[in-house]
């Protein structure tokens, strides 16, 4: 199943998302024909258990998908809507299909109003907001998770751009909540702010795969004083560290991904995006100093990839923001030495 998913995955964006629709989206133009196709083909639900109309394969397989966006610099929420309506779907909420979103809910307040729900406050750098039709949050009701599906079309959408120019919307919500609309979540989903942290680090760990192989190619394509670029010393070193990093960021995401639904997955996202946001800049410094100028014109591919992964790294917690969760885990552990605390799978004590 894992193989079918990708290889579909990996045929529809290869074919699909070019230099050209990049350039068009950050222009402001979102390529709804592309997103046609991503949901005729089932990919926005494949996080989505089998009882509910979805995949019904493990998280961590799923969520490849994730990557292998990142690797094609796909300028669409697919991750987003895989996160929404798994959360919808855990919620007992309709998936009302479309593209989704999703946003860190702890700004928001809900409240009881007679017999409905009333959600108040301000949302800020919601991936796609304006392309979306709904964002998925999570806010809390008496020390209770609800999930809330809010229609972008009746909220206060103030338009912004992250670095790579792909819509970070803020928007004012001040709505009462249908019955569609809101539901108590089970303990243990997890809030918004770490499940956004994992869509991210797997982003990013699929960007610097293909930052990393374009870097390869260039130095083996660029002839300086007589042979390729990449017969030298100091650009070996570059790509070497380079490949080092790369492999590092995915095997931390992909281990956040598997450990999805698990007491270990705090710290498994911590973890991830400390790493990978790490990585990231190391692995767009190196590349650009591997393409020299030519990676900095617009007409090259490489500034689409190394600007979202500098703007991955920001996004749902920084790597000093998740790095300061893990040694507030480390502190609170109640194994007996460090070494335990850190080979220990179930190890807890992060706050997601």
């Amino acid at each position: 199943m894992e193989s079918m998913i990708f290889n579909m995955a990996e045929r529809l964006l290869r074919d699909h998302v070019s230099h050209a629709l990049r350039e068009d989206a950050a222009a402001g133009q979102c390529p709804e024909a592309l997103w046609t196709r991503i949901e005729e083909a089932g990919l926005t639900m494949a996080l989505v258990p089998e009882a509910a109309g979805g995949f019904g394969v493990p998280a961590a397989e799923a969520l490849g998908l994730v990557r292998i966006a990142g690797a094609h610099g796909l300028p669409l929420p697919l991750g987003e809507t895989l996160v929404a309506n798994a959360v919808l779907a855990r919620a007992g909420l309709p998936l009302p299909g479309g593209r989704l979103t999703i946003a860190e809910g702890s700004a928001l307040r809900l409240e009881r109003r007679g017999a409905t729900l009333h959600a108040s406050g301000r949302l800020t750098l919601v991936p796609f907001a304006r392309w979306a039709d709904r964002i998925v949050t999570i806010a809390a009701l008496d020390g209770v998770d609800h999930a809330l599906a809010l229609p972008v079309r009746d909220l206060a959408v103030e338009p912004a751009l992250d670095l790579a120019g792909m819509p970070r919307d803020d928007a004012e919500v001040d709505r009462t909540l249908t019955d569609a609309e809101a539901a108590p979540l089970p303990a243990g989903t997890g809030g918004m702010r770490a499940l956004g942290a994992l869509l991210r680090s797997l982003a990013m760990a699929g960007a610097m795969e293909t930052i990393l192989r374009m870097s390869v190619e260039y130095a083996n394509d660029r002839v300086q004083f007589g042979r390729p670029i990449g017969k030298f010393q100091a650009i070996q070193q570059y790509l070497a560290t380079m490949a080092g990093e790369t492999a590092a960021a995915r095997t931390a995401a992909e281990m956040a991904a598997s450990s999805l639904d698990t007491p270990a997955f705090a710290l498994g996202v911590a973890a991830a995006k400390s790493r990978t946001g790490e990585a990231a800049e190391t692995v767009g410094a190196l590349a650009h100093q591997v393409h020299g100028a030519i990676g900095y014109t617009r007409e090259h591919a490489l500034h689409h990839f190394t600007r979202r992964i500098w703007s991955w790294r920001d996004e749902f917690g920084t790597e000093r923001d998740w790095a300061a969760e893990l040694g507030r885990a480390a502190l609170t552990s109640p194994r007996d030495t460090f070494w335990h605390f850190v080979t220990d799978s179930t190890a807890q004590g992060a706050t997601a």
